[in-house]
């Protein structure tokens, strides 16, 4: 049979095989009156899991031709290098075929990744990619199949394993495609920012499948500077071409998180895998089959080339443990192998010499720059945890076990290195570096006198040849090295959470934002119910990745003419509630409503109808009382009549009137919280918060304090504190709530309080405090 016949023949039989699959199991369930959606679903993913483990195992044995092509490796003073093409591969000297081959096998890969993906993971964004972008990719490549065939399986097109394999995955994957379009029919565009993440989607993954050769089609690698040919972009020493290296891994990684992290925990896992398989496409050019199967030797096993170095284990385990959610093995990966890759782009063993678009290379720092950031990415992206030193513990006694086997695997595999010579360092296996002076060669010729300490065992035919005192240093070295990477994760997550704080407040100041200028708009002056209320409906609060709740579902409502005190001891979670009510910190889960707006999605409407007293003021204390209150009247638009009037009346009540046009920074303690509280009325909010007011005030100031607050209760609005001091809460409020460990654990009236415990509120609250704590134990 004709080669192209059979690569288009194959690769019908396997997309009709699919469709013919997906509409039988959509026949027979809806003559059976099932759940026909359910069904068809679970065979797409199903369907999709063969499709994704055909696909790879294609990558494995079928290698891109052209990524396998390298550039000489020459002295400086050799000139006759020029510039590289793809000579050779699959189209001879055809340039034009070859860019075209390039082109088919570049689009090819992530358009079926992202088909294959969104069969398994039900992700919104994911089926768009493959809906508007892969699925029409993979219909244009049907046209050129047996080009892209070619461009996979070398110079020649035959018929055999690799054009078998390499037609099955694409009539697989281009079946599954179209599934796509049936089950994710009612999936649509919503916005232009959308389109522009499914673009950015398609060229990150793009990127991470481009064929190593590629670059060196396009850059020469040599330069004239100064009348003399001089060797161009090799990485030596630290030098600006290694630093260029890192800068542009780093960078990628840093991209591919700011757009990943805004989807779904579905899609962020998506996305991960698609970069995870992107690298080891490039990985197997070199370590797959022919990689590892020396094919001129009757498919003799290169003992040498076998991927069971630490960076290597790294590609393979991310995507699995993201597919399995194999926490305990990716804890290994995050915080052994991350290290090992760091290190080996620290000091990368390429020769003096090489050049850094040499695809070799290439393929080096690609493979460990996966391996330093993917890890990272994973929790950056919270697809785990951040891992407690429990995990830390279980990794480095996974690394001891995987040191000790690679010490035995070194020993043993070398023995069948052609050339072994047993008293020579590096004339067999290196894995982990722990059977070479490399690595010491790197801090002095002083410390390879630990190799000099060796062991050898000898047994029929076998030598085995171990360097205790230099691996023990290694092994004990390589774990203190991983408890100071423990520091810089703490320091890099520092620096994330900073950055998630600012990006969700700035989130937050934008909707305020335009949520004001639609106010404007309507010609609003003031938005709120008529009447006061203030609502928390399953109110929760995490800070950062803590495992510790400082709310946990607090629901409870406030209505007008109460007089609300939130009781409990420190820590308990009534500042929590308190920032969250005011818009300061935003809920975690759940609802806070203040007079009917939701604090989170209509901040301006919901703050209009707020004042707010914090436990600890800032005040411009440059200014005076009645200057402070103007402005923050300015803020809310309150007209010059009601503020006068708003004003005398509380720097009366207050007894303020004598010190109100003097400088703030003159003031006590007490009168500084007394212009808080006047700045706080001058709008005349339905809800008056207020965070521990009495604190450190003096008698005569507390009780004018609590006459303004019994006052602007009885004119139908809301006074909501907390306090510490049981007695004020017990003479003031009309309802309590008593929290604990970010719990409820009463809420009611005082009337209620007072059946229950007649002998007062100090009572109830020890006894319920005894109860929360009798329940815990």
């Amino acid at each position: 049979m004709n080669p192209v016949a059979f690569v288009y023949l194959l690769g019908a039989v396997s997309a009709l095989l699919v469709l013919g699959g997906f509409f039988l199991s959509w026949t027979l369930g809806k003559k059976r009156g099932k759940d026909v959606e359910k069904i068809t679903r679970l065979y797409r993913f199903v369907i999709g899991i063969i499709a994704l483990v055909v696909f790879f195992v294609m990558m494995f044995f079928v290698p891109i031709a052209m990524n396998t092509r390298s550039i000489y490796r020459q002295p400086q003073y050799d000139t006759s290098v020029g510039n590289v093409n793809l000579i050779g591969v699959p189209y001879g000297e055809n340039k034009a075929a070859n860019v075209f081959a390039w082109l088919g096998v570049v689009l090819f890969l992530p358009s079926a990744a992202f088909s294959l993906l969104s069969a398994i993971f039900p992700s919104k964004r994911i089926a768009l990619v493959n809906r508007y972008i892969g699925l029409p990719i993979l219909s244009m490549t049907l046209f050129t199949l047996f080009n892209l065939a070619h461009a996979y399986t070398g110079s020649t097109l035959e018929i055999s394993y690799k054009t078998a394999l390499l037609s099955a995955s694409f009539g697989l994957t281009f079946g599954v495609g179209i599934l796509g379009l049936f089950e994710d029919r009612g999936r649509h565009l919503s916005s232009k920012k959308e389109i522009g993440y499914l673009i950015a989607y398609f060229l990150l993954v793009t990127f991470a499948f481009l064929p190593m050769g590629t670059f060196a089609m396009f850059v020469p690698t040599d330069v004239i500077f100064l009348g003399k040919v001089e060797y161009a972009w090799r990485i030596y020493e630290f030098s600006f071409t290694h630093r260029l290296y890192i800068y542009i891994g780093i960078a990628y990684f840093v991209i591919s998180y700011f757009f990943i992290r805004s989807d779904d925990f579905e899609g962020r896992r998506a996305m991960l895998i698609a970069l995870g398989l992107g690298a080891l496409s490039s990985f197997f050019t070199e370590y797959g089959f022919e990689g590892i199967w020396d094919a001129s030797n009757g498919y003799k096993l290169m003992v040498t080339r076998l991927p069971i170095h630490l960076c290597h284990t790294a590609l393979f385990v991310v995507p699995l443990t993201i597919a399995f959610k194999w926490k305990k093995l990716f804890y290994f990966t995050y915080f052994i192998n991350v290290f090992g890759a760091f290190a080996a782009m620290a000091w990368p063993n390429n020769g003096e010499y090489t050049n850094i678009f040499d695809p070799s290379v290439l393929l080096f720092w690609w493979n460990h720059m996966n391996a330093l950031c993917m890890p990272l990415m994973t929790v950056s992206l919270k697809v785990f945890k951040r891992p407690k030193m429990k995990q830390m513990g279980y990794s480095l006694g996974a690394f001891a076990v995987y040191f000790v086997l690679i010490m035995i695997a070194n020993g043993y595999l070398s023995n069948f290195v052609p050339g072994y010579k047993p008293g020579v360092l590096g004339s067999g296996t290196d894995y982990l570096f722990i059977n070479n002076d490399y690595v010491l060669g790197i801090f002095g010729e002083e410390t390879k006198k630990m190799l000099n300490v060796r062991i050898q065992f000898n047994s029929g035919d076998l030598v085995l040849v171990y360097y205790p005192l230099y691996q023990s240093v290694f092994f004990v070295g390589y774990v203190l090295i991983a408890f100071l990477m423990w520091f810089v994760y703490s320091l890099f997550f520092i620096i994330e959470d900073s950055h998630i704080d600012l990006h969700y407040r700035y989130a937050i100041i934008r909707k305020s934002h335009l949520s004001f200028k639609e106010a404007k708009k309507m010609n609003q002056t003031h938005l709120g119910d008529s009447s006061a209320k203030l609502e928390f409906l399953d109110f929760t609060k995490r800070y950062g990745n803590s495992d510790h709740l400082a709310a946990d579902k607090v629901s409870f409502e406030v209505k007008e003419g109460q007089v609300f005190g939130c009781l409990g001891p420190n820590g308990a979670g009534k500042s929590t509630c308190i920032k969250s009510a005011i818009g300061i910190q935003p809920p975690s889960e759940g609802t806070i409503k203040v007079c009917g707006y939701d604090i989170v999605h209509e901040p301006i409407q919901a703050k209009k109808c707020i004042g707010y007293v914090p436990d600890h003021y800032a005040l411009y204390e440059n200014l005076t009382g009645r200057e402070y209150v103007n402005y923050v009247a300015d803020l809310y638009g309150v007209k010059p009549e009601d503020r006068d009037a708003r004003i005398e009346k509380y720097v009366n009540l207050l007894e303020l009137a004598n010190a109100f046009d003097s400088r703030i920074e003159t003031y006590s303690h007490g009168m500084k919280q007394k212009v808080a509280i006047i700045a706080a009325l001058t709008h005349n909010p339905k809800v008056w918060i207020l965070d521990e007011p009495l604190t450190g005030l003096d008698p005569q100031s507390i009780y004018q304090v609590k006459q303004a607050m019994l006052a602007h209760a009885k004119e139908g609005n809301i006074v909501f504190f907390s306090s510490h001091i049981i007695d004020v809460v017990e003479q003031l409020c009309t309802d309590i709530a008593i929290i604990k460990k970010g719990h409820i654990v009463f809420q009611g009236s005082m009337e209620e309080v007072e059946k229950e415990h007649p002998e007062g509120l100090e009572q109830f609250y020890m006894a319920k405090m005894g109860e929360e704590d009798g329940r815990k134990d």
